[in-house]
């Protein structure tokens, strides 16, 4: 999965086999920005959601 950072648009290739669970959080390591992403299921494209330090919800296509 493709994880990019609103803030700074660095690029992640999230392995979604290693998630524990159905989300993942993590910081951008260019600029610190919370990125979380939430697994795909059954191999559909859902929209990546990503929070802000603040928790405010972006939803990015």
């Amino acid at each position: 999965m493709l994880a990019i950072c609103e803030e700074c648009s660095k690029k992640y290739n999230i392995d979604e086999s290693k998630m524990k669970g159905e989300r993942a959080r993590f910081s951008c390591q260019e600029c610190g920005h919370i990125i979380v992403v939430v697994k795909q299921k059954n191999g559909a494209h859902a929209p990546e959601t990503t929070f802000d330090a603040t928790g405010s919800g972006n939803k990015s296509a």
